[in-house]
């Protein structure tokens, strides 16, 4: 019994805030890379990342850089055993045209390109439904979290394009697949209103792998009152790769981000 209420008291210091909320939105400015590989035939996301190599079968989706939306609300729960709760919305849009895609490969192992097109119109789109779940530490110089999670995606690629002579729209499939991952997240002490951001999440088993990156400077504004607005600006970076048999994905997003938010 004495171990109990010692075990509930650590973790009671690790959930050291009472209960609060934290909100932000933004936006990610999300410059695409990757490919989608099976034997010697490959297709590039970004027509900018495409290489030139004899040994390959080589094509693009030609999507271009966009930038999207983000929100996020965070739960710091005033119950000591009880974690604590982040959900961040993320979208992930772009178009393109490409002069040729390559056939006969499949996007994470389920959107299968049926043939080789040309003068190809492209479409991604992917909703991401980000949970995370962790306990907060509070020592004197930083706030830390530490926990788990799972970023749930639902995408669609849709490709208009002329294969064997007709024009039409190849390939309009949804698609879903789940990333968990272990979390760590690092806010500095604030000097001047100013404190600093580091936000990891990774995941790696077998061949797949799902890491997000991300740091930041973040401003709070000091005001009068129970709410706290605060301006957050820095990098981003998320590499998604997935085998499904002989099929490969890589995507990966990379670029600056823009933030602003409040805590309650």
């Amino acid at each position: 019994m004495k171990k109990l209420i010692y075990l509930m008291g650590i973790v009671g210091a690790l959930n050291a805030d009472l209960l609060s909320v934290s909100a932000g939105a933004g936006f990610f400015n999300q410059k695409i890379d990757g490919y989608v590989k099976i034997g010697n035939t490959i297709n590039y996301f970004n027509n900018a990342s495409a290489q030139t190599d004899g040994n390959y079968q080589t094509g693009d989706f030609g999507l271009k850089n966009k930038s999207n939306p983000y929100f996020w609300a965070k739960l710091i729960s005033p119950i000591p055993l009880i974690p604590n709760v982040k959900f961040q919305y993320t979208k992930y849009d772009t178009t393109g045209h490409s002069n040729y895609i390559a056939g006969g490969v499949k996007v994470f192992g389920d959107v299968e390109i049926p043939t080789a097109l040309t003068d190809a119109d492209t479409e991604l789109n992917i909703n991401s439904y980000d949970f995370t779940f962790f306990y907060e530490f509070k020592p004197m110089v930083a706030d830390i979290e530490a926990g788990m999670g799972v970023d749930y995606w639902q995408g669609n690629l849709t490709i208009s394009g002329v294969g064997g002579g007709v024009r039409k729209t190849w390939v309009n499939n949804d698609w879903q697949i789940i990333l968990p991952y272990l979390y760590a997240h690092a806010e500095s002490m604030q000097i001047h209103n100013v404190s600093l951001l580091a936000n990891v999440k990774w995941a790696k088993f077998e061949d797949n792998h799902h890491y997000d990156y991300s740091a930041a400077v973040k401003y709070t504004f000091d005001i009068v009152g129970p709410i706290n607005p605060f301006v957050k600006a820095g990098y981003r970076y998320k590499d998604v790769y997935g085998v499904d048999g002989d099929d490969k994905t890589s995507l990966k997003y990379k670029g600056l981000f823009l933030e602003i938010g409040a805590k309650f």
